[in-house]
């Protein structure tokens, strides 16, 4: 069996539900073998950060890794945004890049660099393969390594002139079989929460969309509230039970409950800059700490533990949530209701925002979009200031239906959106994003269509890089420096690739006209509505959420 017949049979049996990428020299081979001997689709997208976007969008919203392909030094490179991305939030991805002859390593060939150290930082492993016959040996091994401990991306270069030569013997590709438990820490932690006067549990984007009934039932087992990560929504963020985000742009009854908590379950977190608020973030001097998580490194890395356990928490969750309901409940305490009472008064502002009846706003967009889309809807993000008021305006009934890239990558939307339609077929997935963002990969609209993966994007147009904007104005006495566009109307931009296209600038057009996209969406087709947002920023990124000058401040 050649290289290239092996490799597109091993994209078959690892069940990639496509290969993505833009074809090439050392690629061709590999599609043309897939198109004759495998039933796996190839996907083009208009550029490869597209195809790596998509396939760090459907890890997220299966756990299951995508390959993307490119081919030597440009196609490459290209890939690197959306592996990076998929490397920050620890998703699966496979990476195969065709390098060049290796007969002419080291002539400075034509497109040749060292793909196997381009990609290290940004990978849990990079290789190249340097015989042809050991091919299906390293790629065995790259999705081993994807997939076990903390997942991630994992990338392989193929000398291209080895795709034409003999693989040897075809081995299938296996995972090991594993399972953690919490053994023997399972009775003190449940006895360190039950004893604790004002427990607290923190769930990361460590924790696995279909175990989030788990967090919550352990937490009300405990009597215990729940602070979720930065933008990670990993449980439903209107249960009562769960007193809002840590972190820029965060809730104050989320703040209270870390400053405040005696006894703190941690879990599947890495206590990021963002959620951390640059590290300043501290929780009580005799705190508690249990950190939970399937990665040792990032236990105690940033805050010291009491109690650190490595372990799945798809294994461990469930195993906690039966030791916790065997045991009595402990109830609602006042320390439970004081921040539910916080949380609920945080809410009930943010509702009572001023609205401005003839220019939108993007809040008002976010809201009218959250009341249009059916419970079950995935909104895909991409980053810009908008971003907190989908937090704050787009509330989720269930884990996993949210996903902003905290690897704060511009341009994700669309491709990012494609990925979660893959994922779910039948499921509704719209894309919010910004000016900024959607010029970046507007060409992958043409790619939706062409596979068949109708999804919304609403964009939040108000002419400017408005998360930069607002540093500028804040920082630099008001000056604006390379952040402003000229007019944009991102209507015609649909039209050119065949699809629902509409343009919004007042307040009272915004729900008719998302309504009537909607519909095309649910038809079939894919839609585009740009909406031109008046000035007003989210104001988090540049408000203090943990209070400076105390370790661990109070009230």
């Amino acid at each position: 069996m050649k290289v290239c017949d092996a490799v597109a049979q091993w994209c078959a049996d690892i069940e990639t539900p496509f290969v993505a990428g833009i074809p090439g020299n050392g690629i061709l081979e590999i599609i043309d073998s897939m198109s004759t001997g495998t039933d796996v689709p190839f996907v083009l997208t208009r550029h490869e950060q597209g195809a790596s976007m998509m396939a760090y969008s459907y890890a997220f919203h299966t756990g299951r890794p995508a390959v993307v392909v490119g081919s030597k030094a440009p196609g490459a490179t290209n890939l690197t945004i959306g592996v990076m991305g998929a490397y920050v939030e620890s998703l699966p991805m496979l990476v195969i890049t065709a390098q060049v002859s290796n007969a002419h390593e080291g002539y400075e060939a034509f497109e040749e660099i060292d793909l196997a150290a381009l990609f290290a930082p940004i990978t849990k492993w990079s290789v190249q393969v340097n015989n042809p016959r050991r091919t299906l040996e390293v790629l065995n091994e790259a999705y081993r390594r994807t997939l076990t401990g903390r997942p991630g991306p994992v990338h392989v270069a193929i000398p291209y002139n080895f795709m034409q030569q003999e693989v040897g013997t075809y081995v299938r590709p296996t995972l090991p079989v594993s399972s953690t438990t919490l053994h023997g820490p399972l009775d003190g932690i449940v006895e360190m929460l039950r004893s604790a006067e004002r427990p607290l549990i923190i769930a990361g984007g460590g924790v696995p969309a279909q175990r989030a009934d788990d967090v919550l039932a352990v937490a009300r087992g405990l009597g215990a509230p729940v602070v979720q990560s930065w933008l990670r929504k990993p449980v439903p963020d209107r249960d009562p039970y769960c007193i809002g985000m840590a972190g820029i742009g965060g809730s104050p009854a989320a703040r209270r409950g870390i400053q405040d908590a005696d006894v703190v379950l941690v879990l599947g977190c890495r206590f990021s800059e963002q959620m951390t608020e640059h590290y300043a973030m501290r929780f009580a001097a005799d705190a508690k700490l249990v950190h939970v998580d399937i990665d040792p490194g990032v236990i105690g890395r940033v805050h010291p533990v009491h109690l650190g356990v490595q372990a799945d928490l798809r294994d461990v969750l469930p195993e906690l949530r039966v030791a916790v309901e065997s045991g009595p409940p402990v109830g609602r305490s006042d320390w439970l209701g004081t921040l539910q009472k916080e949380q609920s008064g945080y809410m009930h502002e943010l509702a009572s925002y001023q609205r401005d009846d003839t220019v939108p706003q993007g809040r008002y967009v976010v809201e009218q979009l959250r009341d249009l889309l059916d419970a079950g809807a995935r909104l895909v993000l991409d980053s810009g200031n908008y971003l907190h008021w989908a937090e704050q305006y787009f509330p989720v009934e269930k884990a996993g239906l949210f996903h902003y890239p905290t690897s704060g990558t511009m341009g994700f939307g669309i491709p990012g959106a494609i990925g979660a339609k893959v994922a779910y077929p039948d499921e509704f997935v719209c894309a919010l994003v910004g000016d900024g963002g959607f010029a970046m990969t507007m060409g992958e609209l043409e790619t939706a269509v062409r596979i068949g993966t109708p999804v919304l994007v609403v964009i939040i147009n108000n002419g400017t890089l408005g998360h930069i904007r607002i540093r500028q104005e804040a920082n630099f006495g008001g000056r604006c420096v390379g952040v402003n566009f000229t007019d944009q109307r991102f209507s015609h931009v649909a039209t050119a690739f065949g699809v629902f296209g509409a343009e919004v600038t007042r307040t009272e057009e915004v729900r008719p006209t998302l309504s009537e996209a909607v519909e095309v969406v649910r038809r079939g087709g894919c839609a585009v509505v740009d909406v031109h947002v008046s000035d007003e920023m989210a104001a988090g990124p540049l408000e203090s959420w943990w209070p400076r000058g105390s370790a661990a401040p109070k009230g």
